[in-house]
């Protein structure tokens, strides 16, 4: 039953009951992405959190599409970026490559600092990080990225960077070669 709460002094589902009827109408995939951007700090604060979905998964009692609800709460992760990144990581899933951390901690003594690659793979030093257009056209942006990348190669990474024209069987030849998966 859909129980309505206030919101600026008007009756509203909550966050968690609207993620819910959307699985009815979207692929896992779909919801995987608006999952993370809901548990996430994008660019409003998160909606909810990921234990707070999982418990609402198990005790709702009539929810449509609970397999696919499942299947998706089993994809969401915390601390995602962009939706961009959630494209890559499903990507890398769909593919049969083992899934990427989301922003692993990388110290790099170079700078001395810990950096966060959008996505990787710790024992490998593998990182996959995902580059918008704002990455080009910022001058900014393109600056630390360089920065960023140098102190991760620093530290002995491979650097893999993607963007939305990147050849994705080359990407992932290129990913199960580091990883020894060939």
């Amino acid at each position: 039953m859909l129980r309505s709460i206030s919101w600026l002094g008007l009756p509203t589902l909550s966050p968690l009951q609207v993620f819910s009827q959307f699985a009815s109408v979207c692929s896992v995939e779909s919801l995987v992405k608006i999952g993370d951007a809901a548990i996430g700090d994008w660019k409003s604060p998160p909606q909810f959190t990921l234990p707070s979905l999982v418990e609402h998964v198990a005790e709702t009692r009539h929810l449509r599409a609970r397999s696919k609800l499942k299947a998706a709460v089993e994809l969401i992760r915390e601390d995602v970026d962009s939706p961009m990144e959630t494209d890559l990581r499903l990507w890398a899933v769909s593919r049969g490559l083992p899934e990427p951390a989301v922003h692993p901690a990388v110290y790099c003594p170079t700078i001395d600092r810990t950096l966060h690659p959008d996505l990787g793979y710790l024992k490998e030093k593998l990182a996959l990080e995902y580059e918008g257009d704002f990455h080009r056209t910022s001058e900014g942006q393109w600056a630390a990225d360089i920065d960023r990348v140098n102190a991760l190669k620093a530290a002995g990474w491979t650097v893999l960077r993607v963007t939305k024209s990147t050849n994705r069987r080359q990407l992932e030849r290129d990913i199960r070669r580091h990883l020894g998966l060939q």
